[in-house]
C-alpha cells in the first residue's frame, strides 16, 4: 500500500515538473520572439488551463 502511494506521488510530481518546464520553454521562446505579457495575462492563462483540466 505504501509503495503504491509513493508511486502515485512521484507521478504527480513528474507531471508538475513537466508542466513547469513546458511553461519555461514557452516563456523563453516568447522572449526570443520579442513578445511580452503582463502578470495578469499570465495569471488568466494559467487559470484557464487549470479550468480546462478539471472539466
Amino acid at each position: 500500500m505504501l509503495a503504491a502511494k509513493a508511486q502515485n506521488t512521484a507521478e504527480v510530481d513528474d507531471t508538475a515538473k513537466l508542466e513547469f518546464y513546458r511553461l519555461i520553454g514557452e516563456g523563453y521562446k516568447a522572449m526570443q520572439d520579442g513578445r511580452t505579457s503582463t502578470i495578469e495575462e499570465v495569471r488568466e492563462k494559467i487559470d484557464q488551463r487549470r479550468k480546462g483540466r478539471r472539466g
